[in-house]
């Protein structure tokens, strides 16, 4: 192998990990935006069982 083939080959793995690169971080901002919503909902649960609890007293 030369350096011409090596250097090919290296700018190919290259390529395929900035493509995996790429799905990962679009996974990670999907997985985020997941994480964003249930914090949102426990807060506005967690709301609603301290009113709950205000109201019985």
């Amino acid at each position: 192998m030369n350096r011409t083939d090596l250097a090919a080959y290296i700018q190919e793995r290259i390529n395929i990990l900035k493509s995996e690169q790429v799905g990962l971080k679009l996974f990670i901002q999907s997985d985020q935006c997941r994480h964003e919503a249930l914090q949102k909902a426990i807060s506005e649960l967690t709301w609603v069982v301290a009113k709950l609890e205000t109201v019985e007293e």
